[in-house]
């Protein structure tokens, strides 16, 4: 009989596909409208992976974390075009429908999406899924979805460089491509986090995107010195938003 070698702890793990779902904003509404928030977002959940051929992935639950205020879930690396196209439209759908049936006095449903691809340990170690957290939790991110609730639109979504490359820039998609992406540098100050991402807002020209980020105003040109002080008037700099962020560690599977 063949002995059965052990693994070698050094071996790369295989890829995986990574999918993470924030609601903007969870944390300002009121304790009473949580559960009913996360009861909307499940359900548009279920409906987009349903709708994109991915019901039975998303019914596994032993890859998938619910983190309080969306879901971290983990699917075969062979389903990653799916969840980027027709995945985050059909997901945009459903919380529009949601927006227009809810009761007006209630919280409007957002959220924000990753998508990453990288190697993950059986157990759901490894740094993949911080990448992929992170990437949610992004300055760029949070930018688009400031500028998809200011235009009607529900979803801002960031793919990895590694996703993108192997999904829309390969050709994968089925009704997206590279103009209806623009890439970012997805930054967490606090995790030291910075990286090549590209975010998308279903329905949004990426133009809209870079619109939202202000311009530096011109600086006026010194006056001529005659002697004593001068004064450069105008105000150089950007605006940076400032938002709780999510502390991400090593995140276990039971």
């Amino acid at each position: 009989m063949a002995q059965q070698t052990a693994a070698n702890p050094h071996d790369l793990p295989p890829d995986v596909a990574l999918f993470v779902v924030d609601i903007v904003g969870y944390s300002r509404i009121h304790e009473t409208e949580m559960p009913k928030l996360r009861s909307a977002l499940d359900d548009a959940l279920a409906e987009s992976f349903d709708r994109s051929g991915l019901c039975d992935e998303w019914a596994d639950r032993a890859t998938a974390r619910d983190t309080g205020d969306g879901w971290i879930k983990i699917l075969p690396a062979a389903r990653l075009a799916q969840l980027v196209d027709p995945g985050i439209a059909l997901l945009e759908e459903a919380l529009h429908r949601h927006h227009w049936q809810r009761r007006a006095s209630a919280p409007t449903l957002r959220t924000r999406v990753s998508v990453h691809l990288g190697p993950l340990s059986a157990d759901h170690r490894g740094d993949a899924i911080n990448d992929a957290c992170r990437l949610v939790d992004s300055d760029a991110v949070r930018a688009a979805a400031e500028v998809a609730a200011a235009h009607e639109s529900f979803t801002a979504a960031i793919l990895s460089d590694e996703v993108y490359r192997r999904v829309v820039a390969a050709h994968r998609t089925v009704h997206l491509s590279e103009r209806d992406f623009l890439e970012v540098s997805a930054t967490v100050r606090q995790k030291q986090f910075s990286r090549t991402a590209w975010v998308h807002v279903p329905r949004l020209s990426p133009a809209l995107l870079t619109a939202g980020e202000p311009e530096p105003e011109p600086v006026s040109p010194a006056p001529p010195s005659t002697g004593g002080t001068f004064h450069i008037a105008g105000n150089v700099g950007t605006v940076a938003n400032s938002i709780g962020t999510m502390t991400v560690g090593d995140i276990n599977f039971a």
